[in-house]
């Protein structure tokens, strides 16, 4: 009888789960709110993955247990408000799609007033580059990504090398996550330089492979002293020891990436480690690790002149019933028209390299002139078919 009740127990934990889980539709949301809602049953001294027990308790102690959490975190001075926030909305979340209704208004009462701890700001182009001249091939291609396609940290795990389609004609990828981006031609180049390296390595990359893995240890290689070929900076969570070939792929974590930036900021002295404060915490930076590369791209696409609704669409951010009532091709969110900038028009901003940015102009040059040869060999057909000329 009592195995029964354990049995049983599992399965409300698992559905419980599952009926929060599975509502959430990109891969960076489930990832944060699982680690919120953890962190919520660690609080409240649950054992890992007993989730039944936060539906077996009556639901104005679930409130109470809320909203005691939420104090905590928001007295602790610790967190930021958009932090307290997106852990409140898990919470939420798995309440809701259980179908336990609480006062969320009151809840949410206790989170207090929106007051910044520190002004951000996104990176400038001179601390990419110091950042991207600092570091391993593939910590160069991921910064890059993350500067010129708008993508979240936790968006880079999941792809996999298919997830790249090459639009020659501008030597960029579409870069396919739960949405679609781009990125920049200098980042495609760094790209394939990395998967270059993986290949040298003896790595056969297959398409369903993580485009970025963990590294691993070449130390038994006969060219490891290369400094060409040379990556060194660990990730947090290396594959160990012997060949490549005899090692399983691993893709990179989210937390190993942060880790990794973090390492790479300290390095370059663009974020140095200052001393402890009172409270002995450490001072806030004013940029963020990884989101200062995706408000960098946003705020060079807005300064290129591209409309809000396109960096939106690029950055997979929700527009409310833009989305539905507003629809914008993929070729549109690339070339632009008329009256909007597409992805194309903001390389200019977002390179970091100016060999690149050069490129990209004498590429654009040879595409409109092929337009306009288009356009006047057209003229002179018609021409000639009215027996003009």
């Amino acid at each position: 009888m009592p195995s029964q009740i354990v049995d049983n127990s599992n399965h409300i934990s698992q559905q419980a789960y599952r009926n929060f889980i599975d509502t959430c539709k990109s891969p960076y949301t489930r990832y944060m709110y699982k680690k919120a809602l953890d962190y919520f049953t660690t609080y409240l001294r649950l054992p890992s993955g007993s989730y039944d027990k936060l539906l077996a308790v009556d639901p104005k102690i679930a409130q109470a247990n809320i909203v005691d959490y939420v104090t905590f975190l928001t007295k602790s001075g610790k967190m930021a408000y958009g932090t307290v926030s997106v852990y409140l909305a898990a919470i939420r979340k798995f309440y809701v799609m259980n179908d336990i209704q609480l006062n969320w208004d009151r809840i949410h009462s206790y989170q207090g007033d929106n007051e910044k701890m520190t002004e951000d700001r996104p990176y400038t182009h001179s601390e990419i580059h110091q950042m991207i001249s600092h570091t391993s091939i593939r910590n160069k291609a991921i910064i890059l990504l993350m500067w010129s396609g708008g993508l979240r940290a936790g968006a880079i795990p999941p792809l996999r090398i298919k997830d790249l389609e090459p639009i020659d004609r501008y030597s960029i990828y579409k870069v396919n996550v739960y949405y679609f981006s781009f990125c920049s031609p200098e980042t495609r180049s760094a790209i394939q330089n990395y998967l270059s390296w993986r290949k040298r390595w003896g790595d056969k990359l297959h398409e369903d492979e993580p485009l970025f893995r963990q590294d691993f240890n070449t130390s038994t290689l006969p060219s490891l002293s290369s400094p060409s070929y040379h990556n060194n900076d660990d990730d947090g969570g290396g594959d160990g020891g012997g060949h490549q070939s005899k090692q399983m792929i691993k893709p990179l974590k989210v937390e190993g990436i942060k880790w990794t930036i973090g390492k790479i900021l300290k390095n370059t002295g663009i974020r140095p480690v200052l001393p402890r404060i009172e409270d002995y915490r450490h001072h806030r930076s004013n940029i963020m690790t990884c989101h200062g590369m995706r408000k960098g791209f946003e705020t060079n696409a807005y300064k290129s002149g591209m409309d809000h609704i396109y960096i939106r669409r690029l950055m997979g951010q929700k527009s409310g019933l833009e989305d539905s009532y507003l629809k914008i091709s993929e070729d549109e969110l690339l070339e632009g028209d008329s009256k909007h900038t597409g992805f194309i028009g903001i390389i200019d901003q977002i390179s970091i390299d100016d060999t690149q940015r050069l490129k990209q102009e004498k590429q654009i040059l040879r595409i409109e002139k092929s337009k306009v040869d288009g356009v006047l060999s057209e003229l002179a057909q018609i021409k000639q078919s009215l027996g003009l000329v």
